[in-house]
């Protein structure tokens, strides 16, 4: 979601390959010496019908200023054929547009162009500022080192020491519910421990800027970066995008095709970690500013600061730090960036990854190389990454690198089920709060739950369940990414936890139901903790932990103790 991981970028850079033909009525702009060749496009054709792709886009840009653009596949599942001008959510590859726009604005204040007034206790905005002096009233952790040194730099470099925490969003959230919720969520690490992906952050720079600058992030980024760059196709907006026909259908990862993600009640919260809309047109714009350090060559005209461009491209946290093959660098992550150097040529790139959409972007400047490619089906950041370093491996002349495919990592469902009853499961069910998850509440239902509220959600689950179902409890967790949740038993008061979202009626042509979610980052393990009643001899649950979300060991999973003192989220039982 929004972000594909920079470990899953790097992971992807070690795994393509290379296959024969072409078409060349895709190429806009013809060069002496061409990025999309008849060999490169048979490739991409190959990819995407092996890999479940309906339609992909790819963008080139030249160091003297030429762009080529092409185009495969169908972007309706009427079959309409996809275009250049086609428009993509862009996922997380929105975070280089937001953080850039904070270094203009920082430039705007050293500058005397935005008098905006600062809060008394601070005489200056910049990268150095802390949170806590930009948003006294609303910005608080529960680490009180982090809360009063965090500063606009470690947020967008994410190592704020907060985790993901992406299912505590509801898509009727503001960013300033998100900023004002952060108090209650429990950090991962300590504040510059660790690099720990993190969208919210992205939330709370997109409302900095709107709260500094005087106007919406979304209109000021339109009126510093859009217009001057000519990006006339893009928006925040799912209507707007929609208006020409322009905008692409999505699919899943395995073929469904599902709504798009973010309608137009979500830009605010979405627009700074997730939320542009644009075109490989358009992104080819975006590029040649990037190749000219800020700087539109049409123009002349600097888009980005000099001092914000460097600052933001520079690597401040260390994501990978040593290279699994000699010819990859260790990958470090700027502000929106990644950095690494791969067969010693400088790559900062970022992709991007939400239901429906994969996308990235990577630019090499000492080859004044870049390349954009936008495809319409989820996780398929494997497949994005093969086709851009194919594309600068033979522009650049490198040895093209093939290595055995990795083997497939094991499913879920191979879990051994322990068996419990519909009976012992009444056990576990009940509300549960945290107060740093939406509204807060969250009722886990079990098969035998009589509410009218359970009703409806085992109604929903009754699509996806017979009698051989593994014994589960589940429950409504409506967030941005989500609709229900399944818990699974294990045995020993612990449940295998997947956050889905179902479509009881299916979508599109297709009326079937099916469920999707993204593998890896929806899945986890909650364990309960359960005490024995002396009088009646009976359980009581007091709460559940969540485990397994971040990825890692934890600072607080490392000093060890009791399962509420560990968990990752901590619910506690209240009815």
């Amino acid at each position: 979601m929004f972000l594909l991981t920079i470990a899953s970028l790097v992971t992807g850079l070690l795994t393509w390959f290379g296959i024969q033909n072409y078409d060349d009525s895709h190429v806009s702009l013809v060069t002496d010496r061409k990025v999309i060749t008849a060999e490169l496009s048979a490739f991409i054709e190959d990819v995407i019908q092996k890999n479940n792709i309906s339609g992909l886009t790819l963008g080139a840009v030249h160091s003297n200023g030429q762009v080529e653009h092409s185009a495969w596949g169908r972007k309706t599942e009427d079959g309409l054929d996809m275009t250049t001008d086609t428009l993509f959510n862009l996922a997380s590859v929105s975070k280089a547009f937001l953080s850039a726009t904070v270094g203009i604005l920082i430039d705007d204040f050293a500058t005397g162009r935005n008098v905006t007034p600062l809060p008394a206790s601070i005489n200056r905005f910049d990268w150095n500022t802390k949170v806590a002096d930009l948003l006294p009233d609303d910005w608080q952790l529960m680490d009180e080192w982090a809360h009063a040194k965090a500063n606009v730099r470690d947020i967008l470099s994410h190592v704020s020491g907060l985790p993901r925490h992406d299912y505590s969003v509801k898509r009727t959230d503001s960013t300033l519910d998100i900023i004002q919720r952060m108090r209650y969520l429990r950090p991962a690490f300590e504040l510059r421990q660790r690099w720990s992906y993190n969208n919210l952050m992205y939330m709370l720079g997109s409302h900095l800027v709107s709260k500094y600058s005087g106007m919406p992030y979304t209109e000021y980024i339109k009126t510093r970066i859009f217009d001057p760059l000519n990006m006339k196709s893009t928006t925040f907006s799912e209507s707007v995008a929609s208006r020409d026909g322009k905008l692409t259908q999505t699919w899943t990862r395995f073929g469904r095709r599902i709504p798009f993600w973010f309608s137009d009640d979500m830009v605010e919260l979405n627009s700074g970690p997730g939320g542009v809309i644009s075109s490989v047109v358009d992104m080819t714009q975006w590029l040649k500013a990037l190749l000219h350090a800020g700087v539109n060559p049409d123009t002349n005209v600097t888009v980005i600061p000099k001092s914000a461009f460097d600052e933001v491209t520079t690597a401040h946290a260390i994501v990978s730090g040593k290279a699994s093959v000699p010819y990859v660098s260790l990958s470090g992550y700027g502000m929106g960036w990644s950095r690494q150097s791969y067969k010693g040529h400088e790559v900062i790139s970022h992709s991007g990854g939400i239901p429906g959409f994969s996308t990235l972007v990577v630019f090499l400047p000492s080859d004044d190389l870049g390349l954009v490619v936008l495809a319409n089906a989820d996780q398929k950041d494997k497949q994005t990454t093969k086709i851009v370093y194919r594309a600068f491996e033979d522009f650049l002349g490198l040895e093209r690198s093939q290595p055995e495919d990795a083997p497939p990592r094991p499913e879920s469902s191979a879990l051994v089920t322990h068996e419990i009853s519909n009976g012992e499961l009444e056990v576990y069910a009940g509300t549960y709060y945290n107060a740093g998850y939406g509204s807060g509440n969250l009722t886990l239902c079990a098969p035998t739950s009589r509410s009218s509220h359970c009703q409806q959600i085992l109604h929903d689950f009754s699509h996806f369940t017979n009698e051989s179902s593994p014994p589960s409890l589940y429950a409504a967790v409506p967030t941005i990414w989500s609709s229900h949740a399944r818990f699974r038993y294990v045995g020993n008061d612990t449940f295998k936890l997947v956050i889905t979202y179902l479509f009881p009626e299916g979508y599109g042509k297709d009326t079937s139901p099916f469920e999707t979610y993204e593998s890896g980052e929806a899945e986890g393990t909650a364990r309960f903790v359960v005490s024995n009643k002396e009088t009646t001899r009976t359980k009581s649950v007091e709460g559940f932990g969540l485990f397994d979300m971040v990825g890692e060991v934890t600072e607080r999973q490392r000093k060890g103790g009791t399962i509420e003192d560990t968990a990752e989220v901590w619910f506690e039982r209240v009815e």
